[in-house]
């Protein structure tokens, strides 16, 4: 994930007036970084979130295809079975692989959710702070 400051057109048109104008109580430069980082955090959430989407898509897919191979698996070995009552004995574990193999697949998408939540609570967590320490900075600043 690339570590790219935001930039739109938006910000280049809207805000030349801001940027450029000096007032002695304000300091335009730390306002306006701060606005491009929080943009850039804006986006590497976006990014983060878009990456789990497809890692999360991939997972099901995968599932979903090991799913109907084991269903058409079972249905063949269901028609060759003897007897009802083998058919039965071999539902009932294929049942139990089932409910073991949803289970399994479940934890593997939590997993993914709460890697890529943990990482997105980060870095707002630090961004917060930044800008917390910003606000300490242009409170001094005004004073002065």
């Amino acid at each position: 994930m690339s570590k790219e400051t935001y930039s739109s057109p938006f910000w280049g048109e809207n805000f030349k007036g801001f940027k450029d104008n000096k007032f002695p109580w304000l300091d335009t430069d730390l306002i306006l970084s701060g606005y491009r980082r929080n943009m850039t955090l804006i986006t590497t959430t976006q990014q983060i979130a878009a990456e789990t989407t497809k890692a999360v898509m991939q997972l099901q897919a995968q599932y979903m295809k090991d799913v109907f191979e084991q269903l058409s698996e079972q249905t063949k070995k269901n028609i060759s079975a003897a007897s009802p009552e083998e058919r039965v004995a071999h539902q009932s574990e294929k049942a139990k692989t089932a409910v073991d193999q949803a289970i399994e697949h479940g934890r593997n998408v939590n997993a993914i959710i709460t890697k890529s939540n943990e990482k997105i609570i980060e870095n707002v967590q630090k961004r917060f702070k930044e800008g917390v320490d910003e606000s300490a900075s242009l409170a001094r600043k005004t004073k002065k």
